[in-house]
């Protein structure tokens, strides 16, 4: 009870206002002016964190805004208004911070954007995550990071904090990596993982294997590959349209290989396709894939490496037909400012915000901590101070964009 009383404190003069005008006339008997759609569309406007108070004024709240209909109405909303995610790990703890993408929008050559602290999730070895899928986040490489045979992979919801641990993938290889897919027309949330083979001069990986979340009792199951592949380990990937794209080379070894593929894999169906283009093997690392404008693009840097203020620029990739792979090329080169405003920092491409404005972020937290927009149509760059992260420097961090709140419970 304590507990309950001390959330109802924390909701906001605003969140009151809304929630009693909804709730006075039904205290008092007397009939709603304001249909329950109506209320749950003025509801689905509010933050992820002003729901999570919502749900505890009262059991009726708690019920009606947990129901599928609400969340996935807040979902939609979400979409219309994309945050950038950052995630890092420190002092026992993985923690998210976020704010709008709208709030990178400046004409000048430097500014600064606040972020906010969406939660804190406790965890005692570093973490690795894959792309965000539709506001959930999946780790990756517990078994190397960890050093602990029994470790587990973690989903977690960076807007509520919630988190579940995923069944042990039973297997005697050194490595299983992980990628997290969803399907808009199911609504379902996939995890695909495959055990590595590693030995000297040989990689590649076997064991596929899925999990559907959100059907009581979680099991791996096992699926066919028809080609063998190794995924290219620094690469990001990105998941449109209930398919899930990521780079790998044959199978073999990814250090020594000049066979590069995409590989797709189809939410629903479960099955695996590639596509094998001879221009493929250009593509340097890391690059990350992208959504441009609803087709599969890919951002690689110039030349392979970390990308730094000496670099000269990027590629953009675009393949206009999945089923009959048509590619075309566009090369940007970094303008003078680039070296003045990067100089030695690290920074990975994080994808595109925007129609035309890539994104650049740090590996490492720093203070100040800076991330860098250049512009593909004007040739511009410009560099934001982003702010809020609190007193940690050093720290590993995973920078992403396009991400949406969501306010569905993990079960």
């Amino acid at each position: 009870m304590p507990a309950m009383k001390k959330r109802k404190q924390s909701v906001s003069k605003e969140e009151v206002r809304i929630i009693s005008s909804t709730t006075s006339t039904k205290a008092s008997g007397e009939k709603s002016c304001l249909p329950m759609d109506t209320i749950l569309e003025v509801l689905s406007r509010l933050p992820a964190k002003s729901i999570a108070r919502c749900r505890v004024v009262s059991k009726d709240w708690g019920s009606t805004l947990c129901r599928p209909y609400f969340t996935d109405l807040f979902l939609k909303m979400s979409s219309l208004s994309p945050c950038l995610l950052f995630t890092f790990h420190a002092e026992g703890k993985w923690s998210f911070f976020s704010s709008p993408e709208s709030m990178l929008i400046s004409d000048q050559k430097s500014s600064s954007v606040a972020v906010d602290s969406l939660s804190h999730v406790p965890i005692d070895y570093p973490i690795r995550v894959c792309v965000p899928a539709c506001g959930l986040l999946c780790t990756k490489d517990e078994w190397v990071l960890s050093r602990k045979k029994d470790a587990r992979m973690m989903i977690c919801n960076p807007s509520t904090g919630g988190f579940k641990l995923l069944p042990k993938v039973k297997t005697g290889r050194g490595r299983v990596m992980t990628y997290l897919g969803y399907d808009p027309i199911e609504e379902v949330y996939k995890v695909l993982c495959m055990t590595a083979s590693e030995r000297p001069y040989i990689q590649k990986a076997e064991q596929h294997q899925v999990l559907t979340l959100g059907t009581g009792k979680l099991n791996w199951r096992m699926i066919e590959c028809p080609i063998s592949h190794y995924p290219r380990p620094r690469d990001n990937e990105i998941c449109i349209n209930g398919v899930l794209y990521y780079s790998a080379v044959e199978g073999g070894s990814w250090r020594t290989s000049t066979s590069s593929m995409i590989v797709c894999f189809d939410i629903r169906s479960e099955k695996l396709k590639f596509i094998v283009d001879e221009a493929i093997k250009d593509f340097k690392s890391p690059s990350t894939l992208i959504n441009y404008k609803g087709k599969l693009g890919i951002l690689t840097p110039h030349t392979s490496g970390a990308i730094d203020g000496i670099s000269i620029g990027f590629e953009l990739w675009v393949i206009d037909d999945i089923e009959k792979p048509t590619l075309w090329r566009h090369a940007h080169i970094f303008p003078p400012l680039w070296d003045t405003l990067v100089a030695q920092t690290s920074v990975n491409i994080v994808g595109l915000t925007g129609d035309s404005e890539i994104v650049f972020s740090p590996t490492v937290v720093s203070n100040p901590f800076y991330i860098f927009c250049y512009n593909m149509e004007t040739k511009s760059i410009r560099r934001v101070e982003i702010k809020g992260f609190g007193p940690v420097t050093g720290q590993n961090i995973y920078t992403f964009l396009n991400h949406m709140e969501n306010v569905k419970l993990i079960t």
